[in-house]
């Protein structure tokens, strides 16, 4: 657990919150529909009391945040999770949610780079670069995030991912629809960095370098309104061999 000595967001020297990175709401919900223990894919053999958190936001950052993630709650995760729709219209709110929340795990992730040498200098300076984007936009200091991208597919619709057939003889429904993770990757050989965040089948990606081979159809959020649908989502992309590391962990 990290313990920040000033809010990762704002810059504030004050009392700072215990922050989740992925939202609380998504532990809670996993366990009232656990049968067992819940595990998480970072330590399989612990049973999970409560998602990853840390130190790392004042009060009102936190509260700036926690309006959209009601959002995403009422208007796209507890529908799917509830099978009462397919098809989610959306605005800029959760543009901002997903911006958020990827945003912390990358800031946190940096720190483990930069210490450890996890990455490559160019690399390292790109995702550096993209964190502070997404910080002046979750400030509200820009009204966008450049060429970064976001996008959301749903685990029990996706019908094909292209590029890695070991994936399919996993069987990763039920493995994605019990988890709960978030990190950040980078493929550098492809010239694929993101983040990836899996809260019960809902997959969030933000891709903050793409590859030349990377093909997403019907995932991508825009920054604005618009609709995405639990259907016909098809990826072709090195980020299916997170999606095979997270089922050999679990």
């Amino acid at each position: 657990m990290y313990k920040l000595k000033k809010c990762a967001l704002c810059g504030a020297e004050t009392n700072l919150e215990l922050s989740h990175i992925v939202p609380k709401m998504v532990m809670r919900t996993l366990k009232k529909t656990a049968a067992g223990n819940i595990r998480n894919s970072e330590n399989p053999n612990i049973p999970a009391q409560d998602s990853e958190k840390h130190y790392m936001l004042c009060g009102n950052c936190e509260d700036l945040f926690s309006e959209k993630e009601t959002y995403f709650a009422n208007t796209l995760f507890h529908p799917y999770i509830k099978k009462e729709k397919t098809k989610f219209d959306y605005n800029s709110k959760l543009f901002y949610f997903i911006t958020s929340l990827s945003w912390r795990s990358l800031y946190l992730d940096l720190i483990d780079f930069t210490e450890n040498h996890l990455v490559g200098i160019d690399a390292l300076e790109h995702l550096i670069s993209c964190e502070k984007i997404m910080k002046d936009y979750l400030l509200n200091s820009r009204n966008n995030i450049e060429t970064i991208e976001h996008h959301i597919f749903f685990f029990d619709e996706i019908r094909e991912i292209i590029g890695n057939t070991e994936m399919a003889e996993l069987r990763p429904h039920v493995t994605f629809h019990r988890g709960i993770t978030s990190y950040t990757f980078c493929f550098e050989d492809d010239g694929t960095y993101g983040t990836i965040t899996n809260m019960m089948g809902i997959v969030l990606i933000t891709l903050y370098k793409k590859g030349s081979r990377e093909k997403w159809e019907r995932t991508e959020v825009l920054n604005g309104i618009g609709s995405i649908e639990a259907k016909d989502q098809k990826i072709t992309s090195v980020v299916g061999n997170e999606f095979t590391n997270i089922l050999k962990t679990a």
